[in-house]
């Protein structure tokens, strides 16, 4: 048998220890590293959504993409936390005469199930946090049976999507699937679509669906998310009027969006704005409603809200702030709304986002859940050893991740430790949460949590939309959010999780290095 072809990518001396450099392999992007003096080489595109894996940042052997905080191996190409879902390729690596050559690329696999086990683990509901812990428990082995139970007639699939390029037009809908019927197939992960657990008894290790039927279990893990508020006024739920939360109420959104001229958006949250950023790509004529004087002001600050607000508005996005819907009327395409301040507006249709609650009726007559959530561990578990919770409706220990959060990738790392603490680990959960908001054409992220503060630090210029900003209380950095200034983030985030202290005066200052500060 021939020796595989091997290709000349670059020569040593042009790599810096620990700094990532792109190379071209044939017509492949890799990126390749020398790291504590071994050459690695892996693909260039983050398995997300293809974001340049060189222009992330790499704190010991760990590479952070810059887009979304997805975490690779980069010795490896193993993906360590979500929102990514597969390993990155990985290049056999020579050195000869100085040249740095590269063997045929070895293509991720993801492991399937070998072996066996009897006990089955059951996880209730299908988004981020229910779909990672079956993936985790496969790759790490468990070769027992695992049974997804999702409300929804969709096989888990990308929510953050919605609101942004699906509702925009730009993504199809057989994009949205995390991953394929054949997928889980092949993994023996049973996927119950349109399927509601109505009653759980933690003591006797069953659950109850809404068909009557029952279902014991070894382990089990309750990830059922959150449903959108109803708008409590009256016409609020008639014909035209949307919420969106479901794969199913942005098929719905994108039908009433395909005719309308004019749409009225009640609420003026992230996922609200993200919305009306994608319907202006649509030509859509957006007016927002909202109670606050200044979107995002609560979260983010005065200065980093008025800019986005001020990016809407160059946008064609028209704003009804300081004010509440009194009533809605009309039929879909010739809705009107009155508002508490007297004034009235006219839309085709109308979605609302004014928040969220956690799923957990179901619990009701147990003592799993208190005031309205699940109280866990720092492992997910409940008062039940072998009953875990994650995503939105988990409540962590006073002073972790932001005590309860609603983001994407937080439920997605929620899974995948709670899908590890199943398997018997008791490491704790204790990262930073993280999210991004993708509108009016840029890509904000945010990590940490911040109630309140009494100092927001600045580096970069807000106004030029290139900044990042430090919210402190007491002198203690809470949270941080950032605009174009993504390896600075993740440098805060990283020393955030370590617990090293970061002052306002050093992250002001830009003539500090936050990315060797964190690798310090």
């Amino acid at each position: 048998m021939s020796e595989p072809e091997w290709q000349k990518v670059c020569r040593q001396s042009d790599l810096e220890e620990g700094v990532p450099v792109k190379v071209k392999a044939g017509e492949d992007d890799v990126c390749v590293v020398l790291l504590d003096g071994s050459i690695h080489a892996v693909g260039n595109k983050c398995t997300h959504y293809e974001c340049p894996i060189n222009d992330g940042a790499l704190i010991g052997h760990v590479m952070t993409c810059r887009c979304h905080d997805g975490r690779f191996d980069i010795r490896t190409g193993k993906v360590l936390s979500g929102p990514p879902l597969n390993d990155l390729p990985v290049y056999p690596v020579r050195v000869a005469h100085g040249d740095v050559l590269l063997g045929p690329v070895e293509k991720a696999r993801f492991p399937k199930p070998e072996g066996s086990d009897p006990r089955t683990f059951l996880i209730v509901g299908g988004g981020a946090a229910g779909n990672a812990a079956a993936e985790t428990l496969r790759r790490e082995g468990f070769a027992g049976r695992i049974v997804i139970v999702t409300r929804e007639a969709d096989l888990p699939y990308d929510r953050p999507n919605l609101s942004k390029e699906f509702l925009s037009g730009e993504a199809k809908p057989e994009w949205m699937p995390l991953r394929s019927a054949k997928f889980y197939a092949n993994q023996k992960i049973e996927v119950l679509t349109e399927t509601t657990v109505t009653a759980i008894d933690p003591r006797k290790k069953a659950v109850t669906f809404s068909t009557g039927q029952s279902m014991s279990y070894d382990k089990a893990l309750l990830a059922t998310g959150s449903a959108p508020r109803k708008l409590p006024v009256p016409g609020g739920d008639g014909e035209g009027c949307y919420p969106l939360r479901s794969f199913a109420d942005a098929r719905a959104i994108a039908e009433a969006a395909g005719s309308a001229k004019k749409a009225a958006l009640i609420g003026a949250g992230f996922i609200g704005m993200e919305l009306a950023s994608a319907l202006r790509k649509r030509g859509i004529e957006v007016t927002v409603v909202s109670p606050e004087k200044l979107p995002f002001e609560r979260i983010l600050g005065d200065k980093v809200a008025a800019y986005l607000v001020k990016r809407h508005e160059t946008e064609g996005v028209s704003f009804f702030l300081g004010a509440t819907v009194s009533s809605i009327a009309g039929r879909k395409g010739a809705k009107t709304i009155d508002l508490s301040d007297g004034r009235c507006l006219e839309a085709d249709f109308i979605v609302f986002g004014i928040g969220v609650q956690p799923v957990v009726d179901y619990l009701q007559g147990t003592d799993i859940a208190s005031n309205g959530a699940v109280p866990v561990s720092l492992q997910l578990r409940t008062k039940y050893a072998d009953l875990f919770a994650a995503g939105d409706i988990a409540v962590l220990p006073d002073g972790h991740s932001g005590v309860r959060t609603e983001h994407w990738v937080v439920a997605e790392r929620h899974g995948q430790h709670a899908a590890r603490a199943m398997l018997g680990s008791e490491a704790p959960y204790d990262e930073p949460a993280f999210f991004w908001t993708r509108q009016t054409g840029v890509s904000l992220k945010y990590v940490g949590f911040a109630r309140e503060w009494d100092l927001i630090a600045y580096r970069g210029d807000v106004d030029k939309g290139k900044f990042l900003a430090g919210y402190y209380g007491a002198g203690t950095l809470l949270a941080a959010a950032s605009l174009g200034m993504p390896t600075e983030l993740t440098a805060v985030k990283w020393m955030m999780a370590k617990k090293v202290p970061l002052s306002p005066a050093q992250l002001t200052d830009e003539r500090v290095d936050l990315l060797a500060l964190a690798r310090r």
